[in-house]
């Protein structure tokens, strides 16, 4: 008998709940996952651009986004507990994971101390809506952290991803072709469907991870069985790489080419620690394929004319005025935002404040000159510096203990006997890329990248979690992995 009748049957006989097999059909195994992939189907889609009867209705800063993203996690959040609540089995494994995993207690720190920050914000509604987004948000990964307890499941959000990428890069090469769609913003220059190129690039590379580490996990399965559906779905991983790396090289996006490279070479000194012969000449194929990888990283850019015009254009700037002047906005932004700091370093300026209390800090440690009457500064273009401004040094002090751990946890395996799926090989590329990319840009105060952000934490602490010898939480048992 397979768990999930099992988990049907203990449900419909539980005394506990007599209406349990009037509502045991809409709260089955089934339509959580169904909930599951929708979700990750179309959140991507959520944050694309675009009109309505000729009104812009979602842009890149708008906070719709926010809400169809909150409400699809408050959605799926209350089908699972609804769920648990008709599965006792399911409902105790999952509390024990919640009560003695130490990730949960830590986001929970981060959470209450943004709470604490509302007190002095300047803007208490915008504040209060802040923290709410985030709240949810973060029940949104412990929701997905005690789902990715099951392999099947986290292969199904992969899958819904995977789908709804794939149209969000039919999207972008549909723009760069030139072609217009009535209910998409029309884009000027590089393409993007997310409203300005950065984001669409950053988007990319938080997903290339995943969509190559899927990729091998079929080809594995295509070798050993010759599976025609196996062999379909990695001709169709395969294109919608090759198509999302095109659609990259258009965007011209400095910071994305720097993270492409620096995957490239993670994934080869992965491949030569798991190698565990040849010696001195594995090392040597490690540098020949890290090499190979810059190379082919730099040919690609000189070959696309925009991104060889943005490279070059960057390395002239560093030649006329250094490192600040590479920064370009940055470096007022940067230095202004660390005295906004130094003035509130307990509970800052209060969460979602930051563009209200920035004009009075913009001539702090130097005159920004792209802050004026037409533009307001909204981001630090720095994600641990607005936190530490806007929520305190305590908040960035939890959320930098927090986002450790999600390295530190790679550093114990997973059962990986099962046709080599071992998750830390996608994590590892996209933990990498998004502290990167929160050092240049603001992914946590963007719709769809905030959402990713606490995917990466539900499925980092549910791998580790659940161990080498761990069966799946439905059947009633998670063993603690030792950490």
């Amino acid at each position: 008998m397979t768990r999930r009748k099992q988990g049907k049957i203990r449900s419909g006989n539980n005394p506990a709940h007599p209406s349990v097999k009037l509502f045991r059909p809409v709260f089955t195994e089934k339509y959580l996952e169904t909930v599951l992939f929708l979700f990750f189907l179309l959140s991507p889609l959520a944050a694309v651009s675009g009109y309505l009867e000729n009104k812009l209705f979602c842009t890149l800063y708008d906070l719709p986004k926010f809400w169809f993203i909150a409400a699809g996690s408050l959605l799926l959040a209350t089908v699972y507990f609804l769920y648990l609540a008709f599965c006792p089995a399911a409902g105790k494994a999952a509390g024990s994971f919640f009560c003695r995993n130490p990730g949960w207690k830590i986001l929970g720190l981060l959470l209450v101390w943004m709470g604490f920050s509302l007190l002095s914000a300047m803007v208490p509604e915008t504040a209060i809506v802040t923290w709410f987004v985030n709240l949810l948000m973060g029940g949104l990964a412990v929701v997905l952290g005690l789902l990715f307890l099951d392999r099947k499941r986290r292969w199904l959000a992969l899958n819904g991803l995977f789908i709804g990428f794939a149209v969000f890069v039919g999207l972008g090469l549909f723009q760069a072709a030139g072609g217009r769609l009535s209910f998409l913003m029309p884009i000027l220059g590089p393409a993007s469907t997310l409203g300005y190129r950065n984001p669409a690039a950053h988007f990319i590379v938080l997903i290339l991870p995943f969509l190559l580490f899927a990729a091998f996990y079929r080809f594995r399965l295509w070798r050993k069985r010759q599976g025609r559906l196996s062999l379909f779905l990695l001709l169709g991983l395969a294109l919608t790489m090759t198509s999302a790396v095109f659609l990259l090289f258009l965007l011209a996006c400095r910071i994305a080419f720097l993270i492409l490279a620096v995957e490239l070479l993670v994934l080869c000194l992965i491949w030569g620690v798991k190698k565990k012969k040849d010696g001195r000449r594995r090392w040597l194929k490690v540098l020949a394929g890290g090499m190979a990888g810059l190379v082919l990283v730099s040919a690609l850019v000189m070959v696309f004319p925009y991104s060889r015009e943005r490279v070059m254009w960057s390395w002239h700037r560093f030649k006329q005025g250094g490192v600040a002047y590479l920064l370009e906005g940055r470096y007022y932004h940067w230095g202004n935002t660390l005295v906004m700091i130094r003035e509130h370093p307990l509970l800052g300026v209060g969460p979602g404040n930051f563009y209200v209390a920035y004009p009075l800090y913009c001539r702090s440690f130097a005159y920004d000159p792209f802050m004026n009457y037409h533009t307001r500064i909204k981001k630090a273009h720095n994600d641990y510096l607005q936190l530490a401004a806007e929520c305190g040094i305590p908040a960035l002090f939890f959320f930098l203990l927090l986002w450790g751990r999600q390295f530190y946890l790679l550093r114990y395996p997973e059962n990986d006997g099962i046709d080599g799926e071992d998750w830390r090989l996608p994590l590892v590329g996209s933990l990498g890329a998004y502290t990167v990319i929160m050092f240049f840009s603001f992914p946590l105060e963007m719709a769809y990248s905030r959402m990713f952000f606490f995917f990466l934490l539900g499925l980092g602490e549910a791998r580790a979690w659940s161990g080498k010898d761990s069966k799946s939480f439905d059947g009633g048992s998670v063993e603690r992995a030792s950490f």
